[in-house]
């Protein structure tokens, strides 16, 4: 038989192997939040954007959270940038990051009113043949952008928009970051029926119809100052904006739809989007009086693809302009035959029409620096004149001060009303808080949105007006790479397990909170490549919602396993607890005992 003592002793240690048995099943297993990384890559970013620099660094914070880890943050100039994408040296395919090429890209693209993907997602334009620098392979997009690109019926074309998103949407060679909206601060009598932000956002308007009650000249605040003073070299939005208001092409976009319509032209047809029959409005002048004719068409369609004058987007032109592209039948009368369709032709029609009297004499490659000339002389200033309702009438170097008075001859042809202001002026400020303070004090009528003004930095007493730029903030993939693009290094190899990858980087963006506290508001959580703003934008679609638990699973979809850890929850406590009752018991009988 087994003493009594022998019993009391055995209490604590029988206590001590019950708890160690049922613990297994009390504890609660839970994933680690910071898992041990299943492989690195490297994150380039460009250094240009105090806003991206801010989120480019939150991911590279986001990531290892679901196990991705961060070999190396590569913050940068766009110098050391395109080697490793789209100016990559070869060979092909651009590799990861550790072989000269990239991973993750991060990008900011800003489009227009119209979306042409050719040569960004179209398997053709893969680099070295193209900016495909995603390296991004579909048959299915391909033939969506062939059928897009190939839809001159709006309704047509917007149908195969929605396709594209839906590709883009599913398959993620970007994961889409935000849509940024730019605001635009302005005195509150500014009549703001009287423009279209967006057409203006976009360099499209001019300011004709543009009012402010009981005032005759309009001031207009620029963050830089002006160097392009030739409207077929303008590469900065601040000079298009001014050039803008003396320019115009046969067709030109028009409030309330943003369609072109007829602008030199009474009217322009044609049955396949290549060849066009013009005709001029009767009586259209330039803003010195002289008559405007197919000629001074014929010049200016010459002149943009003369490779002596070496227009910026030269090699866009040359895809659809010859030098006989304008055909002259009569003063009046014309024909447009460009070389191939093109889904957005009539902007091929919106070419500014350039008065030949003026531009012939000048050999092509001196009239960039000859516009310059002219714009710094008090007299000859006045050449730097086109269609349009305002024309050059002093350019004040020292201060960056650009006076644009009102055409004449505006409403000698077109029906035109005459334009509400006299005068124009474009000033360049130097910083945001003077501008601002200019725009309080009644100098300044309206500030650039490019200066970046936040809501809370509108001054009291003014007013403002929020547009959605046509334009988009990514992460963009390397679609070669091994686990993010091929999938070939997953644990289950296959490019479904890569795409899962791409989903659950997506779903680790906090895109509320970047709209909100890195862009103050000014934005929009981003959905696709495909820009709010833009012509076909679908949207049923929504941004993929920022959780660390969808993104695991989808991590765990491409076959990776997370551990398991033990969390000290109520089963560790009762187990703590029954380990101080057993202790207490055998304090109380060996008490008992003595």
């Amino acid at each position: 038989m087994i003493k009594k003592d022998n019993i009391r002793r055995m209490v604590l240690p029988l206590a001590v192997l019950m708890c160690l048995s049922i613990m297994p099943f009390l504890a609660t297993p839970a994933k680690a939040a910071n898992p041990p990384a299943f492989f690195k890559i490297s994150i380039l970013a460009p250094n240009t954007n105090p806003a991206r620099n801010q989120w480019a660094t939150l991911m590279v914070e986001q990531l290892p959270r679901i196990g991705i880890g961060i070999d190396i943050f590569d913050h940068c100039g766009w110098s050391q940038i395109s080697p490793r994408t789209w100016g990559h040296s070869g060979p092909y395919p651009v590799p990861s990051y550790a072989e000269a090429g990239f991973d993750i890209l991060f990008i900011g693209w800003s489009w227009g009113l119209d979306i042409d993907f050719r040569g960004l997602f179209d398997s053709d334009a893969i680099t070295p043949d193209g900016d495909n620098h995603y390296q991004y392979d579909s048959q299915e997009m391909d033939w969506a952008i062939y059928n897009y690109s190939n839809s001159f019926v709006l309704a047509d074309r917007i149908t195969w928009a929605e396709k594209i998103q839906k590709i883009l949407y599913e398959d993620v060679p970007a994961a889409t970051i935000c849509y940024q909206t730019s605001l635009y601060p302005h005195v509150t009598d500014f009549d703001t029926a009287s423009w279209d932000p967006l057409l203006w956002a976009s360099s499209y308007q001019d300011m004709s119809n543009w009012s402010i009650p009981d005032q005759t000249t309009f001031t207009y605040a620029c963050p830089a100052d002006f160097e392009d003073f030739h409207t077929y070299k303008t590469e900065s939005v601040y000079d298009a904006q001014w050039t803008q208001q003396i320019y115009g092409g046969i067709a030109e976009r028009a409030m309330p739809t943003r369609d072109y319509v007829e602008y030199a032209a009474v009217d322009y047809d044609s049955d396949n989007g290549i060849n066009y029959t013009v005709t001029l409005e009767p009586g259209i002048v330039f803003a010195d009086g002289n008559p405007v004719t197919s000629a001074d068409v014929q010049y200016s369609f010459q002149l943009l693809i003369n490779e002596d004058f070496d227009q910026p987007d030269l090699s866009f032109y040359k895809v659809y302009i010859r030098d006989n592209t304008i055909g002259i039948v009569s003063d009046t009368e014309f024909t447009v035959d460009f070389i191939q369709p093109y889904v957005f032709q009539e902007s091929n029609l919106g070419v500014d029409i350039l008065p030949m009297h003026i531009w012939d004499p000048i050999a092509p490659e001196l009239q960039e620096q000859q516009a310059v000339d002219w714009a710094k002389d008090d007299t000859l200033d006045a050449n730097l004149l086109g269609i349009g309702p305002y024309m050059m009438d002093d350019y004040d170097e020292t201060n960056g001060v650009i006076t644009l008075i009102a055409n004449p001859h505006w409403t000698d042809w077109g029906d035109h009303a005459a334009q509400k202001f006299d005068k124009i002026i474009f000033e360049f400020w130097s910083n945001k808080e003077g501008a601002l303070s200019a725009l309080a004090g009644g100098t300044v009528d309206m500030v650039d949105s490019q200066f970046s003004p936040q809501i809370e930095e509108v001054p009291a007493g003014v007013e403002y007006t929020i547009v959605e730029d046509p334009g988009s903030q990514e992460m963009g993939f390397n679609m070669e790479h091994p686990y993010l693009g091929t999938g070939e290094l997953c644990p289950i190899s296959s490019p479904e397990s890569s795409k899962a990858i791409r989903k659950a980087i997506s779903h680790m963006i906090p895109r509320e909170v970047i709209v909100a506290e890195i862009l103050n508001g000014l934005g929009s959580p981003g959905i696709t490549p495909f820009p709010m703003g833009s012509t076909g934008f679908d949207e049923t679609l929504e941004a993929f919602e920022y959780s660390i638990a969808i993104a695991k699973g989808l991590m765990e979809d491409a076959g990776f396993v997370y551990l398991e850890t033990e969390e000290a929850g109520i089963g560790l406590y009762v187990v703590i607890g029954i380990l101080a009752l057993a202790g207490a018991s055998q304090v109380f009988f060996l008490k008992r005992r003595k």
